[in-house]
């Protein structure tokens, strides 16, 4: 798409140019894709978090000597992919000396059983997260249905709801307070 890549040389020479804005756009933006790309590749929700803020850290340290990057989802997916497999590495002690071999290690292929299994686990979630949401109010329910089952920004839910910023914050923040006081703890 033209426009994607027209904003990504715009956010790559706005990051050059020592804009943080720009990291922080890219960040908010992209966290959410990344985070499930992270999961899907059979890593934990903690090393895929940890990884991400080193990608995000490493794209802000070495953003003078960048290349000419053409999709900026592409690079960071690609960035975490290496991060990831390179701490999974470690952890398990592996040698692997090229990518295809370690695709062939880490993203082995389910079972029928496996994909059954991780099918039901989801719709059970789903199904339980569903009772969770309506124990909020209709506006905090709203407020977080867009931003994590839309992936809006904070911009885009203030555009869409016309309420400021700053209030879509503080919904949010109520809302997860009250989620965390109903879940039983773990």
């Amino acid at each position: 798409m033209p426009n994607e890549n027209y904003l990504d040389r715009l956010i790559l020479k706005a990051l050059r140019d020592d804009d943080d804005k720009a990291l922080s756009h890219l960040f908010e933006s992209q966290y959410n894709r990344l985070f499930r790309s992270g999961v899907k590749w059979g890593a934990d929700s903690e090393l895929v978090k940890e990884s991400i803020q080193a990608v995000f850290q490493d794209l802000w340290q070495y953003r003078h000597s960048l290349g000419d990057i053409q999709s900026f989802e592409a690079y960071l997916k690609a960035a975490l992919k290496r991060r990831i497999f390179k701490e999974l590495t470690k952890e398990q002690k592996i040698k692997i000396t090229d990518e295809s071999e370690l695709n062939e290690h880490v993203l082995s292929v389910p079972s029928y059983e496996e994909i059954l299994i991780a099918q039901q686990t989801q719709s059970d979630v789903k199904q339980r997260l569903m009772i969770l949401l309506e124990q909020l109010t209709p506006r905090q329910k709203e407020i977080v249905m867009l931003k994590y089952f839309e992936e809006l920004s904070y911009t885009d839910i203030a555009e869409r709801t016309s309420l400021q910023v700053e209030t879509i914050y503080k919904i949010l923040h109520e809302a997860i307070k009250r989620l965390k006081a109903i879940l039983p703890p773990q």
